[in-house]
């Protein structure tokens, strides 16, 4: 299960964490599974980092080869 890659905004103040959550099961379990990587506003950001409104978030699938 791979998300496409997308860039959403943050309308309520939260957790990354739980914005991921919000973001459906689907979602979480990727992230869960370390198998996307998430941006807030162009970095890297750790799950309890906390979100405000109006920032970006990116979620990429990690691309990999053999």
């Amino acid at each position: 299960m791979f998300p496409s890659p997308q860039t959403l905004i943050v309308e309520k103040p939260s957790t990354l964490r739980d914005f991921i959550k919000g973001l459906g099961p689907e979602i979480w379990y990727a992230y869960d599974q370390r198998v996307i990587v998430v941006l807030v506003n162009g970095e890297g950001g750790w799950p309890s980092k906390p979100l405000k409104i109006g920032d970006r978030v990116a979620l990429f699938p990690i691309v990999s080869g053999g």
